[in-house]
This record gives C-alpha cells, structure tokens and sequence, in this order.
C-alpha cells in the first residue's frame, strides 16, 4: 500500500470516529436535556411549598440552566439534600424555602443583574414582611463539589445562619 493511500485511510477513519463521537455526545446531551426539563415538571414537596407562617422566610434559588453539566448538578443535588434533611421544620412552616430557577427562561433572566450571577448559583436571600433584606450567593460550593459532606455542611452553614437573622 502505497503512503498516499495509507494517509488517505487513516484520515477517513479518524474524520469517521470524530462524527461518531460528536454523534454520541449530542444524544447524551438530548437526554440529559429532556431529564432536566421532566426535573423541571416534578412539584416541590409541600413542605417547599408551605405558606410562610411568619413576617420572615429564607428563599435558597439554585439558579441553572437548560442544559448542566455534571458538576451543576451535583451541586444542586447535594444542596437540596442538606436542606430537605437538615430543615423539615423550617421548610413545614415556610421559614425556609427551596426554589430553583431556570435562568435561561424569558421570565427569569432578570435573576441574573439582581443577583450579578455568572454562573450557575445557589443563592440565600433573607426576606423580612415581604422584603428582601439580603442576598448571598453561595459561591464556595464550587471548590466543594467534590466532598459532598463539606459541600452540605456549608451549605447548612450557611443556611443556618440565615435562618437566625430571621429571630
């Protein structure tokens, strides 16, 4: 086989096993897609959903996007998790809420200056009758995605603290 023809193939088959790849890649990103958007349909628990009792509540926003990587969502899980498990009573009576938000959607993008948000975030803001008092985005739970307990911990930290300015 001469070297002309050998280039040739190896060219064919590397052009061939480059549209394969591109091909499974977007169909595991179409899947994870309609995962997100059937997420997206699933109600809150009714105790995420709970009237606030009181003049004063803490609203956790994971603010994301259509389609997440797998670190977003990592994030998201082990942020809902520590406030589902850690905060019953707070999320039963409505002083704690869990509210993620999809940014990307018209009606939410103004998140994104209130918040001055540059990428996927949790967000506690502490409300006082009806008010927003203060805000704070989350932001080490990036560098903590990789230790869930750490992650949860902080994040229940955090929460907490919130929680306490509310009296």
């Amino acid at each position: 086989m001469s070297a002309r023809k050998l280039v040739t193939a190896a060219l064919l088959a590397f052009v061939a096993i480059s549209v394969a790849f591109l091909a499974q890649r977007n169909v595991r990103a179409a899947k994870d897609s309609r995962a997100a958007a059937a997420a997206e349909s699933t109600p809150l628990p009714a105790a995420a959903q709970a009237p606030v009792s009181g003049p004063g509540r803490v609203i956790a926003y994971y603010f994301y996007v259509t389609v997440r990587c797998t670190t977003c969502r990592a994030i998201e899980a082990y942020s809902r998790e520590a406030i589902f498990d850690r905060f019953k009573p707070e999320l039963a009576t409505g002083r704690l809420e869990w509210r993620p938000v999809n940014v990307q959607l018209p009606e939410n993008r103004h998140f994104i200056q209130d918040y001055q948000l540059f990428t996927r975030s949790l967000v506690l803001v502490r409300e006082q009758n009806g008010r927003q008092q203060e805000y704070k985005v989350l932001h080490d739970t990036w560098e903590l995605v990789g230790d869930k307990r750490a992650l949860q911990g902080y994040v229940e930290q955090e929460v907490r603290g919130y929680l306490r300015k509310l009296g």
